[in-house]
């Protein structure tokens, strides 16, 4: 089952985003201010949050879990 974790995107507008944490690969500082976060060989993706409290929220959350309820 997929975790996600929610991080804001730099704008505008600025948005919140939902992570796989399974697709993370790899959380570097950001140039300047926030961080990126590297998803695929070669897919570098910025954030707002600064280097520690996405690895912060990546070991503690809070973690968003799909529900999975069967339909009847």
């Amino acid at each position: 089952m997929a975790v996600f974790i929610v991080l804001k995107r730099p704008g505008p507008p600025t948005r919140e985003v939902l992570v796989n944490l399974d697709e993370i690969l790899m959380v570097q500082p950001g140039q300047g201010t926030g961080s990126a976060i590297l998803f695929g060989r070669e897919h570098l993706v910025s954030f707002e949050e600064d280097f520690a409290t996405v690895i912060r929220r990546i070991q503690t959350g809070p973690y968003i879990k799909p529900d999975h309820a069967s339909t009847k």
